[in-house]
C-alpha cells in the first residue's frame, strides 16, 4: 500500500504524479535505468506507446491511497515559482511473513530491517511485448 500526501497543489506544470490505471493486476514488471533529468530516481518500468499515462490533480492536503504495484511516477516541475511538495509512505501488513524479492528491504518506522521471507509468489519480473497488435506482459526469462 502506498500513500502520497500532496503538500502543495500538484498538476501537469509542476511535475503531479502520473498513474497507469489498472496496471496493479499486471504482474511485477522488470525495470531499467531511468534518465535522472527526468526522474529523481534511477530506475524506471518502460510503457509501451498505447499505454496512457492519467495525470492525478490534487490540492494540498490530498492523499492518494493506491496499491503499490500500480505503475506511478511524477514527469519533472516545468514551473519557476512552484513547488510540488510530497510526502509518500509505503506500507507492508504487521503480520506479513514473507514479500517478494523486490520489496527486500522491509525496514520498520526506525529504519531498522524487518527479517522478511522471500515470498514464491514473487517470481521472475515481466515485460512488455507485442501480440496481435497490442501491448501484453511476459514474464522475463532467468530473472
Amino acid at each position: 500500500m502506498a500513500a502520497w500526501l500532496a503538500l502543495d497543489r500538484c498538476d501537469e506544470e509542476n511535475g503531479c504524479l502520473q498513474v497507469v490505471p489498472g496496471s496493479h493486476t499486471l504482474p511485477e514488471l522488470c525495470t531499467e535505468e531511468a534518465d535522472t533529468a527526468q526522474s529523481f530516481t534511477d530506475v524506471t518500468v518502460p510503457l509501451p506507446k498505447q499505454v496512457q499515462t492519467v495525470p492525478v490533480l490534487m490540492d494540498a492536503g490530498d492523499v492518494l491511497f493506491f496499491n503499490g504495484q500500480l505503475i506511478h511516477g511524477s514527469l519533472p516541475n516545468t514551473t519557476t515559482d512552484r513547488f510540488r511538495r510530497s510526502l509518500i509512505g509505503h506500507y507492508i501488513m504487521g503480520s506479513a511473513e514473507k514479500v517478494s524479492k523486490y520489496y527486500h528491504p522491509v525496514l520498520r518506522m526506525d529504519g531498522s530491517v524487518v527479517d522478511l521471507g522471500t515470498s514464491e509468489r514473487g517470481g521472475p519480473c515481466g515485460v512488455w511485448v507485442e501480440e496481435d497488435g497490442r501491448p501484453v506482459v511476459e514474464m522475463a526469462v532467468g530473472e
